[in-house]
Formats: C-alpha cells, sequence, structure tokens
C-alpha cells in the first residue's frame, strides 16, 4: 500500500494514516459484501497490482550494478517468490552485511612505509603503515604481519594515522603479533 500512496503524490506521514484510515474503513463497512466477490477475481486483482508494483524496468538496468548489488536483488527476488518475503528479507540482509564485511576487509591495508630521500631509519627499525578499518574482517593482514619482519629487525614501528577504525578483535590481534615479536626480541 506504501507503493500505491506514494505514487497518488503522498509526501508526508499524514497521508500514510489517512491512507491506512481509509482502507480499514473500506474493510469494515464492505468486509460483508466481499463474500460476494469471486476469489478468480480477486486473484486477478492481485496479480495485476503486483505486476504494476513491480518497477520490472530495474532488472534491465541489472547490469550497471556490482555483482554483489545483482546477487542481492536477484537472491532476493528469488526467495520472495519461492519462498515468502519474511525469509527473502533475512537472507538479502545476511547477503548484504557479508558482502559490507568483505569489502570493509578488502580496503584495509598494511604496507610498508616509504623512506623520504635524505632521511634514513636507525638500523634494525622497520616501519609499516595501516590503511583502512581493522576490525574482525580483516585481521588476517596484521597476522600475517609477523612473516613481513626482516631477519635483522629490532624495533616494529605501525604507524596508524590512516587506521580509521580498530574494534577488540583488531585490537587483539595487535597484543598478538606484540607478544609474538616479544618472543622473538623484537
Amino acid at each position: 500500500r506504501t507503493v500505491t500512496n506514494v505514487r497518488a503524490g503522498a509526501a508526508s506521514p499524514v497521508a500514510g494514516i489517512v491512507h491506512a484510515l481509509t482502507l480499514l474503513a473500506v474493510v469494515l463497512l464492505a468486509a460483508p459484501l466481499a463474500v460476494h466477490v469471486p476469489l478468480a477475481a480477486l486473484a486477478g486483482i492481485l496479480m495485476f497490482v503486483a505486476w504494476n508494483m513491480g518497477e520490472w524496468h530495474e532488472f534491465g538496468r541489472l547490469r550497471r550494478f556490482s555483482v554483489q548489488y545483482r546477487t542481492i536483488l536477484v537472491g532476493t527476488f528469488a526467495l520472495t517468490v519461492v519462498f515468502d518475503l519474511t525469509v527473502a528479507v533475512e537472507v538479502g540482509l545476511v547477503l548484504a552485511c557479508v558482502f559490507f564485511i568483505y569489502r570493509m576487509s578488502t580496503l584495509f591495508k598494511v604496507l610498508p612505509h616509504v623512506v623520504e630521500p635524505g632521511s634514513e631509519l636507525p638500523p634494525g627499525v622497520q616501519v609499516f603503515e595501516l590503511y583502512g578499518s581493522l576490525f574482525f574482517g580483516a585481521v588476517g593482514g596484521i597476522e600475517k604481519l609477523e612473516a613481513r619482519v626482516l631477519p635483522d629487525t629490532r624495533a616494529l614501528v605501525l604507524e596508524m594515522h590512516r587506521l580509521i577504525l580498530i574494534d577488540t578483535s583488531g585490537i587483539d590481534a595487535l597484543q598478538q603479533l606484540h607478544r609474538g615479536l616479544r618472543r622473538k626480541g623484537i
């Protein structure tokens, strides 16, 4: 009913309230008459309304969007048709979360620090720069960092001024890195 209301020109929440009250009055007053309407006619009306609400032109635009967006849209659509809307929304929400976590984890980077010409790091010091969000989906980058430390390193510096977020999993990964480096005397 929201789509019908918006297409009719509704622009405020009051329109939704008026629409709901009007629909309630029609249902209460016309319910006894609905018994005489054939179910086949109601099914035809329902199919017509569903077809007009479908916005089928959106499927033609799918190729412009990312694979993740297409997967969510087509998957949610198929689950709505095969099962029901509740299952489709639940699966669509989970898919959106999984794709978001994947995307955020690909934005996290651990890069070696580039020393500017004319300046040098002290011997035995290695610097890495962390970029993005260090959260549970990206801690693999920190876990792999210990293997990238050179054998003659005495101190490891992590430059984190471009790190925009860190959660408890990220802090735990940093603590594990610290413990592993301390065992090696770094």
